[in-house]
């Protein structure tokens, strides 16, 4: 797969994914990386519903899409990936270099979670995951869309 964009955002497909970010990445198929998603029907069914037409959507379990991204050579469609969580994206890269930059998108409000920006709002271990993600090389930048200003997620979080 050729991963154009690689996304954070805890609602995964929804109206700015499925326009901005897919027309931004002129993506051919959308992967979700999900271990929760993937073994819930209802939530795949909505996936699939929210998937624009001529857009391929696949599912995947973190150490699945782990599997994936290791047998991967940058060819193949464009993909747009998503993930639900800085942790997830953390333990889905840990040492993998194939993703140089991820777009932060919303994360939102939750019962213990600290608010850095009014769509993003982080557990203590989300910013454990972006230390972590940063001290691999990986650029975090936060934007809601495609033409928005980027925004350092590490200097917004210190």
């Amino acid at each position: 797969m050729n991963i154009k964009t690689f996304r954070i955002d805890d609602r995964l497909i929804h109206g700015q994914v499925a326009t901005s970010w897919v027309g931004n990445a002129n993506a051919k198929q959308i992967v979700v990386a999900d271990d929760e998603v993937v073994n819930d029907s209802l939530q795949k069914s909505l996936l699939k519903m929210a998937t624009p037409k001529g857009v391929e959507l696949k599912l995947f379990s973190i150490e699945e899409a782990r599997e994936e991204l290791k047998n991967t050579d940058n060819d193949g469609p464009e993909t747009l990936f998503l993930v639900k969580s800085p942790v997830a994206a953390s333990k889905l890269l840990n040492d993998d270099k194939k993703v140089k930059e991820i777009n932060v998108g919303n994360l939102n409000m939750r019962k213990g979670k600290e608010k850095i920006l009014d769509n993003l709002w982080v557990y203590p271990e989300d910013i454990e995951a972006f230390k972590k993600l940063d001290s691999i090389g990986i650029n975090l930048e936060y934007r809601t869309l495609p033409n928005d200003n980027k925004k350092s997620v590490m200097s917004l979080l210190s």
